[in-house]
């Protein structure tokens, strides 16, 4: 099972990149998402190719209930966003690869950012992996859309913050 997310962000594909790749904006959506922001390292320029590791703690009573079997009381998510330089019509794609603390679970994304003028169209596409005997599969497909609405927060999250700005 894989999870999908649109939106559209009101804002040229340039400056949605360099929000989504900016600690403080990082930090607020960490924090809307009820998590714990450790660290931030954007690698490359964002002009071109980069790449950002964002590092968070999450409370265990976030997780869904079948993986909350599997952590003590928090949960370390490590996030790789890896941006391809813009190709002929500005599209901006986005390599996503989530690991959780020490358990076999993972998370893979593709996120497209595509120009439509003035505005911005993210498309999101997850897959969750869980290499757990027995309930890797149950543990993947209760956490999908977590990550699934994680991501789309930060497409929300991006619209109220550019308007503030």
């Amino acid at each position: 099972m894989a999870v999908t997310a649109s939106a559209t962000v009101p804002a040229p594909v340039q400056q949605v990149v360099v929000t989504f790749s900016d600690e403080e904006f990082i930090r607020h959506v960490t924090h809307r998402a009820g998590a714990t922001l450790e660290s931030v390292e954007v690698v490359g320029d964002v002009e071109a190719q980069f790449a950002v590791t964002t590092v968070r703690t999450m409370a265990a009573d976030r997780l869904p209930e079948m993986a909350r079997k599997f952590v003590g009381s928090s949960v370390q998510l490590t996030q790789v966003d890896s941006y391809a330089t813009a190709d002929a019509e500005g599209i901006r794609v986005v390599r996503t690869e989530i690991s959780v603390g020490a358990l076999p679970v993972s998370g893979s994304a593709t996120q497209t950012l595509t120009p439509q003028g003035e505005t911005t169209d993210v498309h999101v596409h997850c897959v969750v992996k869980a290499n757990i005997p027995f309930v890797g599969k149950m543990v993947a497909e209760a956490a999908e859309p977590f990550i699934g609405k994680a991501l789309s927060l930060q497409s929300q999250e991006a619209e109220a913050w550019l308007a503030n700005r």
